[in-house]
């Protein structure tokens, strides 16, 4: 197991964090403001609409003000005892937001069937009531573009939760407007159903906001788009043979990871550790608000082997080359189980040149065939690092036909080489008699 860490996170998103908290600051007090305001006119001019409206937006103040206390909390660095930091600080302003949106939302329906049923008392309509209600709507939709700007930013819940609140806050302005209006015109009763209709809506969005808050709270998987980045990302970087399983959980604005990935058995621990830390940096560089990954170190058990032999021939009964670089083919071998499934003969293009042919024969095979073993009865420096590069593991072969060969190694007769068996391929290259 590779852990990267814990780190303090994205700078940048970090800054925004800053943003947030002011966006959430300003909308407290302005919304405080309003629902003060609201609740002295409907009050004074005997309007249970406007009060409602009042108490509605008062439910706006303290969800917006848990945002803050969230917000501001996320700005904390990891300590000892928080290690992953205090983001689902604002997790859980999110599901008071959605607590105080439902109390809103069933308070405003229970109101309304009031209304309806005649229980509401005669109502009293003024002009103050109807510029207070319209210049809510407008300070509301103010708020609600703000909001949703900054809370999209910053992936925040509890922004965008207000900013969902604060929409509504608009709608429920506008029916206290249409419904007073209705009323002049001696239609009755209008203010009562619209406000039901939103109500009702009001309550759905408690539990939408709810859901995603208590979700990330339990560490549900929220997002399977992100996973399948976390996939790709990690599954690009070399050594890296399959990415077997991915779990997130979100921790407010940021999340936090493990990704089980495979390697080839013949990689050591050093190298694993590089090629786990590798995947932790293309995992965050693709996906910012990841705050940590842990990856776990597993063995790759393939279903299909890709086996490539030199041989000096094109046929099954071709011998083993003496000489990796300067074999005359290539057979790459498809093998499931114990069974060969196909073999392919490659031309080796690369024999004739006077240094380093099996370099520029491995760059010309792989350039469109993957490879996993490669079984050889010799190999020089050069290409034996190669096909280490290219995390393929190399097998000594004994000089005998392609068929025997492919037969040993899948009974596991063969041991893999801890090293090149020459120094160089410098002496293996053909002379000009040889040429002539």
């Amino acid at each position: 197991m590779i852990p990267n860490g814990q780190t303090t996170g994205p700078v940048e998103i970090r800054k925004l964090l800053s943003s947030g908290k002011r966006v959430a600051a300003a909308a407290t007090l302005i919304t405080g403001l309003l629902a003060l305001a609201k609740g002295i006119i409907g009050q004074l001019r005997g309007s249970p609409a406007l009060t409602a409206d009042a108490v509605h937006s008062l439910a706006d103040m303290l969800a917006i003000f848990a945002s803050w206390i969230g917000l501001k909390l996320a700005e904390r660095p990891p300590t000892k005892r928080f290690p992953f930091g205090f983001y689902r600080a604002e997790t859980l302003a999110s599901l008071l937001v959605s607590a105080l949106i439902l109390f809103a939302g069933v308070h405003l329906l229970v109101e309304s069937v009031k209304g309806l049923a005649g229980q509401a008392g005669e109502l009293h309509h003024s002009v103050d009531v109807l510029i207070a209600a319209l210049l809510s709507a407008l300070i509301s939709y103010g708020i609600y573009i703000w909001e949703k700007r900054v809370g999209n930013r910053l992936g925040s819940q509890s922004l965008l939760a207000n900013a969902d609140e604060s929409r509504i806050d608009v709608l429920t302005s506008l029916a206290v407007f249409a419904g007073t209006g209705a009323s002049y015109l001696g239609v009755s009763k209008v203010e009562m159903v619209v406000t039901a209709l939103i109500s009702v809506f009001i309550v759905w969005l408690g539990f939408k906001h709810g859901r995603v808050a208590l979700y990330s709270l339990l560490d549900a998987s929220l997002d399977p788009g992100i996973e399948r980045q976390v996939i790709e990302a990690a599954g690009e970087v070399p050594g890296v043979m399959r990415v077997a399983e991915v779990q997130l959980r979100q921790a407010g604005l940021f999340r936090f990871g493990i990704a089980r990935i495979q390697l080839r058995k013949s990689v050591d621990i050093t190298r694993g550790h590089d090629i786990a830390h590798r995947v932790v940096g293309a995992v965050r560089a693709a996906i910012p608000r990841i705050e940590s990954l842990t990856v776990h170190l597993e063995p790759f058990f393939p279903k299909e082997l890709r086996v490539l032999v030199p041989v000096d021939g094109n046929t099954a009964g071709a011998l083993l080359s003496d000489h990796f670089g300067r074999a005359s083919f290539f057979a790459l071998a498809t093998m499931s189980s114990e069974n060969v499934d196909s073999i392919n003969f490659i031309e080796n293009t690369a024999r004739d040149k006077q240094a380093r042919a099996g370099l520029a024969a491995i760059k010309h095979i792989f350039l469109k065939n993957r490879v996993d073993v490669v079984l050889t009865r010799e190999i020089g420096e050069i290409s034996y690092h190669a096909l280490r590069g290219y995390y393929v593991e190399v097998y000594g072969a004994p000089a005998a036909p392609l068929e025997r060969i492919l037969k040993q190694f899948a009974a596991g007769a063969m041991t893999m080489l801890p090293g090149p068996t020459h120094d160089s391929e410098a002496a293996s290259a053909p002379s000009s008699a040889d040429k002539t």
